[in-house]
């Protein structure tokens, strides 16, 4: 049985649909590319694969697809996949609002159309494998390496469980019985480094965003309302343009404090 509320999930995209705002979410998509962390898997795609162009992506639990978008505006030809048909419509949109095109799969990772086997240069995930326990959690995991050609590279974005901020309003929310994200694990980069062994990743690396940026945005969220709901809301809708405001800049603390840490590495050909 899979750790992961599928209703939960589908009503949180259901939500995101209604209040869909595509300024916003070109708001987000651009931030994100001028940030720590894309910088950082972009710099490491270009160095083990080339250029970006024609290139094949699969982004796994794809929710509005960031990352596919970035990499399709690059010239990758993405495939978005997720469980939730919400998920998907919300994918699609982004894709029309960009004027991109992309595959778009409404399916189980867990048991993906054969025909997706062995065929990507990249396989993708951005807050996704935290919401599973093992032995899932290590499953879903392997899932990425299935999709992936020999040589391609897998990305594993989650939750890094040292930023402490993340972690303590998670807390209170939870006691407030105001998360509704259901189980969220986050990893610590050790377990994100042993994640990488299992899977016998080529030239692995563990990521981080900027923790610098991730810490003043917590700070500016805590300015800006009063409530553990209205804290939350601001996180959901707003954190795009906050994160507009704050300068992002490479530390050496990145890689160990960021709010998001990225496990990256490349497929061999005995995987």
């Amino acid at each position: 049985m899979k750790t992961i509320n599928n209703q939960q999930w589908g009503d949180v995209w259901s939500k995101d649909l209604k209040s869909y705002d595509p300024d916003a979410e070109l708001d987000a998509i651009n931030s994100e590319n001028l940030s720590v962390r894309c910088q950082k898997i972009l710099r490491y795609l270009h160095k083990k694969i080339g250029d970006l162009d024609g290139k094949q992506t699969i982004e796994i639990g794809c929710g509005g697809a960031i990352y596919s978008l970035i990499l399709a505006r690059m010239g990758a030809r993405p495939t978005l996949l997720d469980y939730s048909p919400d998920a998907i419509i919300l994918a699609k949109r982004n894709l029309d609002a960009l004027g991109l095109q992309g595959e778009l799969i409404e399916a189980d990772v867990f048991n993906p159309p054969s025909d997706l086997i062995n065929r990507f240069d990249v396989a993708m995930s951005f807050g996704t494998v935290e919401h599973y326990r093992y032995p899932e959690r290590l499953d879903i995991c392997r899932a990425h390496m299935k999709l992936l050609k020999p040589g391609g590279v897998c990305i594993i974005s989650t939750p890094n469980i040292l930023f402490l901020p993340h972690e303590i309003l998670k807390a209170g929310l939870m006691m407030k019985n105001k998360w509704f994200l259901g189980y969220e694990g986050s990893f610590s980069p050790v377990e994100l480094r042993k994640v990488g062994r299992k899977l016998g990743l080529r030239d692995m690396k563990v990521i981080g965003s900027s923790w610098r940026a991730d810490f003043m945005r917590y700070v500016m969220i805590v300015r800006e309302t009063s409530t553990y709901r209205r804290l939350f809301n601001f996180v959901e809708k707003d954190a795009g343009s906050s994160n507009n405001l704050i300068s992002q800049k490479h530390h050496w603390l990145d890689d160990f404090l960021g709010h998001d840490i990225v496990l990256i590495g490349v497929k061999g050909d005995s995987n």
